[in-house]
């Protein structure tokens, strides 16, 4: 039994990897900024990345922190992405080294290698993306940047899921508005072979990491099932009861569509954010495959729920 501190502990993605550390008998320390949200079962700390050193003694005794917490966006305007993405990483794992920490698992994205072309049976040695596609990749990869640079003391973990779904999911609830709302178009017919990966098969691999894989290593981390955008659309709309869109937009036309949109938020500025951003059309428009070998391989990784089993509970709440 291990103690393993977690931030992003109230996540979508978080609640399933406390689920699976209290499971295998661990204990967990979750970093909360509201104790009432904490999941049940685990000793809480209050408090964010922005004030780390307000906390970080609590990190004393643990043995693993698992890294989840992240702002997540494709549009961002403010310093949130590089504040917590970004800084509040560095502090966290310099923290866990002050304290003793053995190994540092760190949740990071597919977005590190995007930049506007398919990405074709990429693995682990393939790099990263020099100037990423959005804000939120550029964010994530100076965050693995500041993983790496400050290893030396610490096992490190980085982790690439694809994109993730599940029940709960903020971005299949998006998608699932925009389509009944007809603001969902397809990209080049929805042709794009794209990765995904279950919720509960990240979490999983979350929870292998602990003990598994190369001091120093990163993972990709999907289902093993790609497959064509319309597929993978039209069966998490399908589980709302939701059609597939049957109007499409030439990639080109839609990718320049959304550089405009971008140019006029940015330069007017208008509030919200674009209809669509450049980002979310390469993901619809763009081919990505990676190969999961070295996970399968080394952190003994098995993506047990298979598209079609997650499909039938991923209509129902959590």
């Amino acid at each position: 039994m291990m103690k393993v501190f977690v931030t992003g502990a109230t996540g979508f993605l978080g609640g399933r990897v406390v689920d699976g550390l209290l499971a295998e008998g661990h204990r967990v320390r979750a970093l909360v900024r509201d104790p009432s949200r904490a999941p049940r079962g685990v000793e809480v700390t209050r408090g964010g990345l922005a004030d780390v050193a307000a906390w970080e003694a609590d990190l004393a005794g643990c043995d693993v922190v698992v890294h989840l917490a992240a702002v997540v966006s494709t549009w961002e305007r403010g310093d949130g992405l590089s504040r917590v993405n970004v800084g509040g990483t560095r502090d966290l794992i310099e923290a866990a080294k002050r304290h003793g920490v053995r190994r540092f698992v760190h949740m990071s994205s597919e977005s590190v290698l995007q930049e506007g072309r398919p990405l074709l049976d990429i693995d682990e040695g393939h790099p990263a993306a020099d100037r990423p596609s959005s804000r939120y990749g550029a964010a994530k990869l100076l965050a693995e940047r500041a993983v790496r640079a400050h290893a030396g003391g610490i096992e490190t973990i980085t982790l690439r899921p694809a994109f993730i779904w599940g029940p709960g999911s903020a971005h299949v609830a998006g998608f699932v508005a925009r389509a009944r709302a007809g603001r969902l178009p397809l990209v080049d017919k929805g042709r794009a072979v794209v990765e995904h990966v279950h919720v509960d098969n990240v979490a999983a691999a979350t929870v292998a990491a602990l003990t598994e894989g190369a001091p120093g290593g990163t993972y990709f981390i999907t289902n093993g099932e790609p497959m064509p955008v319309r597929d993978l659309l039209g069966g998490i709309l399908g589980a709302f009861d939701t059609a597939l869109p049957t109007r499409s937009l030439p990639g080109r036309l839609a990718y320049a569509a959304a550089g405009a949109g971008e140019r006029l938020w940015r330069t007017l500025p208008l509030p919200g954010r674009p209809p669509v951003t450049r980002f979310e059309v390469e993901f619809l428009a763009l081919p990505r495959r990676y190969d999961i070998t070295r996970a399968r391989t080394e952190l003994g990784y098995v993506p047990a729920v298979t598209f079609a089993d997650g499909l039938k509970t991923l209509g129902t709440a959590r």
